[in-house]
């Protein structure tokens, strides 16, 4: 008996240490997937995306269709969208606005009449900044940026905000000061408060998908500010810290709201599978219920969400077509 036990327990292990490596066959090839949060500059890695979502086709026949890059190309944009197929937009990158320096709001105006889809404002969280002089995102001195940016009805396509990990000297070491995170997710909302018809899509679920209470405090935010979405890239290495069914009813319940994403960065020739594995372990954690050896960011067993169709088809791609200017057109929908 003892023998058989440990026998079950060990193909349990097994089991989850492969599913996602190939053995996972999406029954949704026809729902095509936006990943709106990568990091991508250089036109080898433009090319490599694509080869990237062949493999994804022959591993998981799902269909990778779309990626909205936060980081303005390095070759001249017209030729990494020609480079992708056209199957690339680009959001204008704002980096510097804990120093007070910041692109002229104006400037990103002018870039998205362009034909950049929104404005992307790195506020990680001034704990891991050096220099920082704006250690608030609802500080004085940004408002008339986010004012006129609602004004010129630029999206804010990826706001990043009260990023918990340490410093980028020691960036595994978890935010300790409660008080302090909570104070910058309240200035976060003061800023969605303040400008209502600035529609703001939140980088990594807003950091506040690690914690059930962290995913209470999103459900307040979205029942009261109808300009807020976040993005669920980085996310499933929190998902192992709290309760299967309420994720799952959080994503059920706010499906109009989530959007798929996975902060993936530079794609190498010679990372090509491994970049489609992670892609398809986090497509598994969505459509099944099976346990999947984690996703982008994150190795721990997940339990899949089985999301129905119909939530899968939004946050894939139609809260994104919704938002995105440009994307509708540049997919055929």
């Amino acid at each position: 008996m003892k023998r058989i036990i440990i026998a079950t327990i060990l193909g349990f292990f097994v089991c989850v240490s492969m599913f996602g490596q190939g053995q996972y066959k999406s029954r949704y090839p026809d729902i095509p997937i936006v990943d709106v949060h990568v990091h991508t500059r250089r036109m080898s890695d433009v090319t490599n995306y694509l080869k990237v979502s062949e493999t994804i086709k022959k591993k998981y026949n799902s269909n990778l269709a779309f990626w909205i890059g936060l980081a303005k190309p390095a070759e001249p944009v017209a030729e990494v969208k020609a480079a992708s197929q056209n199957r690339m937009l680009f959001a204008v990158s704002e980096m510097r606005p804990h120093t007070g320096i910041v692109t002229a709001p104006e400037a990103v105006v002018a870039l998205v009449n362009e034909g950049y889809v929104g404005l992307k404002f790195w506020f990680g969280d001034p704990h891991r900044v050096r220099d920082a002089t704006i250690t608030r995102i609802d500080d004085p001195r940004l408002a008339e940026y986010f004012a006129t940016l609602e004004r010129g009805n630029v999206l804010l396509a990826s706001l990043h905000i009260a990023d918990p990990n340490g410093p980028f000297d020691n960036r595994y070491t978890w935010m300790a000061d409660p008080v302090y995170y909570w104070g910058q997710i309240r200035a976060f909302e003061h800023v969605v408060a303040k400008y209502p018809n600035l529609t703001i899509v939140a980088a990594h679920g807003a950091w506040l998908v690690c914690q059930d209470a962290q995913i209470d405090y999103l459900r307040y935010m979205f029942s009261k500010y109808p300009n807020l979405y976040v993005d669920i890239s980085a996310t499933g290495q929190y998902m192992p810290l709290v309760d299967r069914d309420n994720l799952r009813d959080f994503y059920i319940e706010f499906q109009d709201r989530l959007l798929f994403g996975t902060d993936g960065g530079n794609v190498g020739d010679n990372a090509i599978e491994n970049v489609a594995d992670s892609y398809g372990r986090f497509f598994a954690i969505l459509e099944t219920d099976q346990t999947v050896d984690g996703a982008y960011f994150g190795r721990r067993p997940v339990k899949g969400l089985d999301l129905p169709r119909e939530v899968l088809e939004k946050i894939y791609y139609k809260n994104a077509v919704k938002l995105y200017p440009g994307l509708k057109e540049a997919m055929n929908l």
